[in-house]
Formats: structure tokens, sequence, C-alpha cells
């Protein structure tokens, strides 16, 4: 709707300034505001300079002829409506002016009443081609296209819009029928309905595939409207159209991805849905029908997603929808979900927020159904227990039988051993044997000594001691060298108790050896100790083939299994006096042993210059039953188990390095404190 004009301006151009005046009262009077012209050329500075709402113009006016100053008006306030007042008008003239536009004419002396009759109709005449100039504006250069035809169905207008769009002029279409545009996509029954429609006096709209001047199809939607004249016939057609093929590509283009996606959607195995804000599903795809046992009814009906979960359930699902739409991230995504049918299933629940312009609409995710993990997690659970239980089983046998390979790997070294400590008592015991002889023979003449001497003392005492009884036990005096008897008894005793020592300490080192503490006790030892009680015991393995350099630094007592360090020791000392015999060198080898701390652990390094190891094994040699030695003199469990006993049972450190010039060096580490750290 236009707003009125609220005061008119109304121009009089006349030359009597009589008449000019009188006539201007009148209309200042009826509430109008008034300007004045005598002449033509100022008539044409006002109205090139000020809105004048009706013109009243002088036929007769002087300067620029009336007839000039109508067609001004004409050709460029089309809109102005203009009175034309004369004392007097021919036919001719009247005839003349209302061809030039004029609106309408009055007589001098014009009448109060039929000016203001005269006026208000000038006025909405004014308003009238004002408005219909403004929609003219509108629709010629309007977006949309429009096109008038007569009630025949022949163009009497178009605009702007139709022309870019068409590729036709306003020249080339004026009097053809918009049948010029037609593509030949669409059948006659089409065009038949849609005038059949027009016709009747009814609106008609839908969709053209129509053709552009240069062969182009495009589409447009419209709407025709009949127009309708005072005797209720129709006068013309209007069509508003506008071009879609754009719109049109678009949307075949989003059907077919919707299509697209929801055959995408139906191939997986997966439930996809999508949710509002206030937790109603909007989409599924089949296998969400499928899982959950709903229809597409169902949706269509509504389904609330919270039912879709356990009741135990859904407050739990409700904190964490909210914490997806706010974006805060949450673990647990496990749920139970419940189907239609009042059945459970475990499932797993992946979101996503639906962001439109910057705001979360809604959740998006999957389901995935978890039941057969599930039974296989079980199943595995089961399995696993049972494996647990096997393999505690299998370990406790396997311990048992380590166990028994450590004791058999002992026994086997004590029955190494055995010749050597045979062999080694047999000495000092042979020793005192023979010294055992000898003091008895020298106690059997001290006795007869002595039975001499008791002879010759009593008879002295008795009185009857004679020279020849005297010189008599001089001579076996000097016959049993007494002096050197006395001496030599001294040193048996003396020799007989370093034999004793001896034996004693062979005792001792194979008690200290063979002594057993439960395999996982712990007890302070010095190594050093059992370094001397291990050379003491194979002393026999070495002492043909290689001298000992022993280099032992006072070291503080380690948390340890003495009886297992032991075994390492006789292992690695064997292991090298071995190795220098296989050298078959006329000349000793050595073996050198020696021991130091920090704060962390001691070492104790037992090296030899014997054959080394080839370094195509030397990563082998602590594997269980590898043996470089000949068949049938070795195990190849000592350093497998020597390994065991430093690194795994103690925490220490077992390694082995051979010199460019032969030979072995063995280093082990072991803690300060149990369980200590490893350097």
């Amino acid at each position: 709707m236009f707003a009125a004009v609220k005061k008119a301006t109304i121009l009089v151009v006349d030359g009597c300034l009589p008449v000019s005046s009188s006539l201007s009262l009148v209309i200042k009077k009826l509430g109008y505001d008034v300007v004045t012209a005598d002449n033509g050329e100022s008539a044409l500075e006002l109205l090139k300079s000020t809105r004048i709402d009706v013109l009243f113009l002088d036929i007769s006016i002087s300067g620029e002829k009336s007839f000039d100053i109508l067609s001004y008006v004409r050709d460029y306030l089309p809109d102005l409506p203009v009175v034309v007042t004369s004392s007097s008008m021919s036919e001719m003239d009247e005839s003349a002016v209302f061809k030039m536009g004029a609106f309408d004419y009055l007589v001098h002396p014009v009448n109060s009443v039929r000016l203001k009759v005269t006026i208000k109709k000038a006025i909405i005449e004014s308003e009238r081609r004002q408005h219909a100039s403004l929609f003219s504006v509108v629709i010629t250069n309007s977006p949309i296209t429009t096109v008038i035809t007569d009630k025949e169905g022949n163009i009497e207008f178009v605009n702007k819009a139709f022309c870019r769009t068409t590729g036709y002029s306003l020249n080339e279409v004026l009097g053809q029928n918009p049948r010029i545009l037609k593509s030949g996509e669409q059948d006659e029954s089409f065009y038949k309905e849609l005038w059949e429609t027009i016709t009747s006096g009814k609106n008609w709209q839908g969709e053209f595939h129509n053709k552009k001047k240069n062969g182009e199809l495009y589409w447009e939607k419209a709407v025709i409207i009949p127009i309708i004249d005072p005797t209720w016939a129709i006068s013309h057609f209007i069509s508003i159209k506008q071009d879609i093929s754009v719109s049109k590509k678009e949307h075949e283009a989003l059907t077919e991805s919707e299509r697209r996606f929801q055959e995408l959607a139906d191939l997986l195995p997966q439930t996809v849905f999508e949710i509002d804000l206030k937790g109603w599903i909007t989409y599924t795809n089949r296998v969400g029908f499928e899982t959950f046992g709903y229809s597409s009814e169902d949706l269509r009906n509504g389904v609330q997603s919270l039912n879709l979960f356990a009741p135990e359930e859904r407050e739990r699902v409700l904190q964490n929808m909210e914490s997806r739409v706010k974006n805060i991230a949450f673990d647990n995504h496990e749920y139970t979900g419940l189907r239609k049918d009042g059945t459970f299933f475990p499932m797993l629940v992946y979101t996503t927020r639906i962001i439109r312009n910057g705001v979360p609409v809604g959740i998006r995710g999957i389901v995935l159904d978890i039941t057969a993990r599930k039974q296989v997690e079980e199943k595995l659970q089961r399995l696993n227990q049972t494996l647990e239980e096997r393999v505690e089983e299998r370990t406790k046998k396997l311990e048992k039988t380590h166990q028994q390979m450590m004791l058999h790997e002992k026994l086997a070294s004590i029955g190494l051993l055995a010749a050597g400590v045979a062999h080694e008592l047999n000495n000092p015991i042979n020793f005192v044997k023979i010294n055992f002889s000898t003091l008895r023979d020298a106690v059997s003449d001290f006795q007869e000594m002595l039975k001499e001497y008791s002879l010759v003392i009593r008879k002295f005492e008795e009185g009857n001691c004679s020279a020849t009884e005297l010189n008599t036990m001089r001579k076996m005096e000097r016959e049993l060298t007494i002096d050197t008897l006395f001496k030599d008894i001294s040193d048996i005793f003396i020799e007989s108790q370093r034999g004793f020592e001896r034996i004693t300490a062979i005792i001792s080192s194979m008690r200290n050896f063979s002594f057993r503490h439960a395999l996982d006790e712990r007890v302070l030892f010095d190594i050093n100790n059992g370094i001397r009680d291990t050379l003491i015991l194979a002393r026999y393995e070495y002492n043909n083939y290689a001298d000992i350099d022993v280099s032992l630094d006072d070291l503080p007592q380690i948390p340890c299994n003495p009886e297992q360090i032991n075994q390492v020791f006789l292992n690695l000392i064997v292991n090298a006096a071995h190795a220098i015999a296989s050298k078959k060198s006329n000349s000793h080898g050595k073996i050198t042993i020696h021991t130091w701390h920090d704060n962390c652990n001691v070492y104790c390094v037992i090296a030899d210059d014997g054959t080394g190891i080839p370094i195509e094994v030397r990563n082998r040699i602590f594997d269980p039953f590898f043996t470089t030695k000949e068949p049938g003199k070795g195990t190849g469990l000592g350093l497998s188990i020597s390994y065991d006993i430093i690194v795994n049972k103690h925490g220490g450190t077992l390694t082995v390095d051979c010199p460019t010039e032969n030979g072995t060096v063995f280093t082990l580490s072991l803690p300060l404190e149990e369980g200590g750290e490893r350097s």
C-alpha cells in the first residue's frame, strides 16, 4: 500500500494576472499549495525544479507555446495531469490538447465547485499514474520474468528479465505467442491442460522446460493469471516466471546425493542414525531398522532414542548426549541396547555433533552390535583362565624340572670334582699315613729304650748297676740316634698337622659347596669366600694346566643364594681349565680372577688364555644344551644355568668377551641390595 499525498502542489500558468490571482486564491482555500507562472519559460523552469502534482495551463499563454509545454510534460513528466484553461476553445483545439495528453479542461470563469472536483480528480489521476509508473519500473527491472499477453495469448509486454533469460529482444517477441519458447520436451496435453485452466478464469502454476533463442534448454517455474475486465471477461494474461535451471540441477544433484547416501548407508553393516536435540530419531539406515526391530512407519510416528537403551542406563545416556552436544569428551561408549521386542544386546555407540551455521542441531552416530564380540570375549576369558591354569601348572613343572636340572648339573659338577677331591684328600692322608708308620717305628724304638732305661735305673737303685749295663744303654742310644729321633718326631707332628689342616679345608669347602639353602632363600655372603672354596675343590681340574692369579678386593656381603653363586664360579673356573687344556700346550696357561665393587654392585671377572669361543657360536653359549666340548665331556647346561642364576634369579648381569689374542673373559655383577639397581 502507498501512503496518500498529504498536501498537493499545483502550478497555475496564466498570463492574465487577475485570472491567475483569482484561481490561485480559490486553490489555496481548498487547502493546496500554489505556485504561479505568467509565461511559458517560467513554467518550464518550475517544472524542471519543483515537484508539481497538477498543472493548470492557459492555452493562450505567451512565450513558449502551450503545446510545447504539453509535449514536454508528455515526454518527461507523464505522471503529471494537465488541466487546460481557456476563455474559449474550439473543438479542434479541444481535440488537439487531449491528443497531446491533457487530462481535462476548464473554461473561464471557473466555477469553484467544478474547480474543486477537477483538482481532486487530477490528484487521484496523478497518484494513479505515479503508482502505475512505479509498478512499470518494478516489473520492467524485476529479476523475475514477466510476460503480458492479450486474451488470445499474443505477447504485448515482456520485461528485461525475459530478454536476459530467453535471449529474445522486446521487438522480436511482440505479437508472438509464448509457444516460440517450446522445447518439444513437454507434450501437447500439457499445453492443452494449461490453456483450458487459464481460459476458464483460473490461475495455473507449474514448470516449463523451454528453449532459448540460442537453442539452450532451461527450466522455468511459472504462474499464469487471467486478467478480468469490468465485464467479467478475460482481457489479458500475466505470466510470472523464474528460471529454475540451476536450482533444478541442484535439486537433482541433491536428490542423487541423498539417494547415493541412502544406498551407501544401507550397505553399511552397522546402524547409522541421526537424532535431534530432544532425542527424537530423525534418520536411520536399513541395519538400524533390522537391529532394533522398528519400521519406517514407527520412525514417522516418532521414536525416542532413549527407548533404545536399557532403563538403568538412560540417565548415563542423557549425560553423554549432553556432553556430546557441548563437545565434552567422554570415554564409556558401551551400552545395553533394547529392541522393540524387549530383548537386550550389548552395543557400542560412537557419536558426533551435527552443526548448522555454527550451532549444534543434533547428533549423528553409528551403533555396533557387539554380541558376537562379547561371546568371543567370554570364550577367550574362559580359555584364558584355562590357559593360565595350564601355564601355571606347566610353569610349576618347568620350575621343578629346572630345579632338577640345576641339581643334576650340581651333582654332575660334584661328580666331576669327586676324583679331584679324592686325589686332593689322598695326598695329605698318605703323607699322614707314612708319618704315622714312621712315628710308630720311632715309638717302638722309644719303648725299647725306655725298657733299657727302666732296667738300668732299677739296678742303679738296688746298687747293682754295672759299667757294662751303662755301656749297653749308651750303645743303644747311639744305634737309635736318639737326638735325631726327637727332632724327626717333632717334624712329623708339624707335617701331620699341615696334612690335617689341608684335609679340614677341603672338607670345609666341600661342605660349603654342598650346603643347601632354599632356592628362593637369600643370605648375606662374601663371594670372595665362594671363590676360595671353589678354587680348593676345583684344584685338580686346573692344577696340571693352569696357574691361578687371584686378586680379590675387600667386598661387602650381598644377599644371595651362596650355593647357586658357588655353582656359577665352579662352572666358569672348570670351563676355563678345560679351555686351556684343549690347547694341549706344553706350558701352563693362566686363569685370572679379580673382584671389586662400586656403590651398586659387586663384580667378578674370570678370564683364561685358552682357545676362546668362535664368533659364529658366541651368541649361543647361554642356550640350554649347547656346548663346544667333545661329545660326552659336557652337558651343555653349565652356562645356561649360570646365566639363569645370575640374571634371572639374582638380578645381575653375565657377559662374555673374547679378546683378539684368544682366551675368554666372563664378567658378572650382582646387586648389593636384593632387587637393586643394575649397572
